[in-house]
């Protein structure tokens, strides 16, 4: 669960939707799939700085159930 502190002090918690989102932008910026990206992570050979930075953005989210787990 991903959680955001507002000025008010409410917190916001990313649901599924909200998770699916991200990743679906951050693999689009880098220009390859989950899979793909996981590939380039298990080599540490990266295409391209956004393929890095995607992977430290959403690599935990990987193989995880987003509907059982969020």
């Amino acid at each position: 669960m991903t959680a955001l502190l507002e000025p008010d002090s409410s917190v916001v918690v990313a649901d599924a939707a909200d998770l699916r989102a991200a990743i679906a932008g951050a693999l689009e910026r880098a220009g390859c799939t989950f899979d793909e990206l996981a590939d380039q992570a298990r080599s540490g050979d990266f295409n391209s700085i956004q393929a890095r930075l995607a992977w430290v953005a959403i690599g935990d989210l990987y193989d995880v159930d987003l509907d059982s787990a969020y």
